[in-house]
């Protein structure tokens, strides 16, 4: 069991990821993690080593090695494991990222994905939230087809990954939390050990519900404070003076994209005292000093729009009507941010432009303000089972929700979101230095049930654009 799952590391000097981070479990503590890599599988004649974390006993290791100076757009053939064991993984590949500023990509992006279904987990609790029926195999497929088909080149999942924190509702009187991420990680590698999987945390990543964990200090503060998150991923944080997995940017082709923090160091945050259960003795925050975030957001921002950046694009977990008095919205209004993923909500729902409410549309030119995606429809046990039914050829868009985004219209200033819908779902962003193309795409079916294009004329320096 290797678990192996890849990330972007690394920069060159025009700000692009130079490498990549491979990342991997193992049972029992390696004598060195080592990663061999060449242009052919036949042929690993390069390693590169790295280092080992570990946060609670008898539950394994997690080794992240970071690979450097590869050369762009290149096929790459790797295997993991250590060579003072002689143990090695199966061979894997990846693609180097490109560093060109004009590179045209595709991306996956959602939010709140779980692992596999009621069939394969059913449900023995069904309370606060918990669904008897659910599944997020239907998007697992969705990702593997465009993996086959090579129509993306990296998947962001923007918080919530797997619901390791409600694994106790499929088993409850055992602890269960390391089983379900390892079995997530296992369920997902033949994606995350061939592309880069970037990660974001969302409050499922906050610690451990497991009754075990509520009653037994050991586990309980072991998985407290997004420990197991921090320790199993590693994202691009050292390259852009980030903290952890917590917050990061990173560019690829015309795009500066940043990873926000919607759940700790910030006016306000959901779990900037203690976790998504708000018991008192399983504490959370503090990643940075007082204020440190949001001065890194805005100074990670004016960077790039001073660095003359065509497109940023933000995401974060939570919504941004929850993020109200957080500081955030005003820096992404600030700084121009052209669009902002989120997830949180077990649902899909588009806005429009910001600073125009009343443009409905799938096309924008130059829009006035950032449009805000929530794409949380990818399945989770939170979220019940619904699939879009089969539509004539040719009209996706017969799948429709009428629901306003948030069950409680006064917590969200858009009543009227473009386009919702309730069914799984799952997004996909395709870059090109022209134009932002982002499709909702059925999982069951495949379907194209939401889609938006922007364009914009170049534009003008930093300041002449926050005169």
């Amino acid at each position: 069991m290797n678990l192996i799952h890849l990330a972007f590391a690394g920069q060159d000097a025009s700000g692009y990821p130079s490498g990549m981070t491979v990342s991997w479990f193992s049972r029992d503590e390696p004598k060195d993690s080592t990663v061999q890599y060449g242009l052919s599988a036949s042929q690993l004649d390069q390693s590169a080593t790295g280092h080992v974390k570990h946060y609670m006993r008898n539950a394994g290791f997690h080794s992240h090695v970071e690979i450097l100076n590869l050369k762009p757009s290149t096929m790459y053939f790797y295997r993991v494991g250590s060579s003072k064991d002689s143990k090695w993984s199966e061979v894997w590949s990846f693609v180097s990222a490109s560093q060109s500023a004009d590179a045209s990509f595709s991306m996956a992006v959602f939010g709140d994905m779980g692992w596999e279904s009621s069939v394969e987990r059913p449900m023995i609790i069904t309370a606060h939230g918990l669904e008897k029926k659910w599944s997020a195999k239907e998007s697992r497929a969705t990702l593997e087809k465009w993996k086959d088909e090579k129509s993306i080149d990296f998947i962001w999942h923007v918080g919530d990954i797997g619901y390791m924190d409600d694994s106790y509702a499929h088993s409850p009187l055992r602890f269960t939390y390391e089983t379900a991420y390892n079995g997530y990680l296992n369920w997902l590698q033949n994606l995350t050990a061939t592309m880069p999987y970037m990660v974001s945390p969302g409050n499922h990543e906050s610690e451990c519900h497991s009754p075990a964990c509520v009653v037994d200090p050991f586990l309980g503060r072991a998985l407290m404070n997004f420990t197991a998150f921090n320790h199993r991923w590693h994202m691009p944080s050292s390259s852009c003076a980030g903290r952890a997995n917590m917050w990061y940017s990173f560019n690829v082709g015309p795009v500066h994209f940043v990873s926000l923090n919607t759940e700790t160091d910030f006016p306000g945050a959901e779990e900037a005292k203690t976790g998504d259960g708000h018991f008192s003795w399983l504490k959370a925050g503090g990643f940075g000093a007082e204020g440190e975030y949001l001065r890194w957001l805005e100074a990670d921002l004016k960077a790039a729009r001073d660095a003359g950046k065509k497109w940023i694009i933000a995401g974060g977990h939570r919504p941004l009507m929850r993020l109200s008095h957080s500081g955030m919205i005003e820096l992404l209004e600030k700084y121009k941010v052209d669009l902002y993923f989120a997830g949180h909500a077990h649902k899909y729902w588009r806005d429009p432009p910001s600073a125009d409410v009343n443009a409905s549309a799938k096309f924008y030119k130059d829009p006035k303000g950032y449009i805000q995606v929530v794409a949380g429809g990818a399945g989770c046990d939170e979220m019940a089972f619904k699939v879009a039914p089969q539509c004539p050829a040719g009209e996706g868009t017969c799948v429709r929700s009428e629901q306003t985004p948030d069950e409680d219209p006064a917590k969200t200033s858009q009543l009227n979101p473009v386009y919702a819908t309730d069914v799984y779902s799952v997004g996909r962003l395709n870059v090109k230095t022209s134009a932002l193309h982002f499709e909702l795409i059925d999982s069951k079916h495949g379907q194209l049930l939401d889609e938006v294009v922007v364009t914009k004329t170049a534009r003008a320096s930093l300041t002449q654009n926050l005169v």
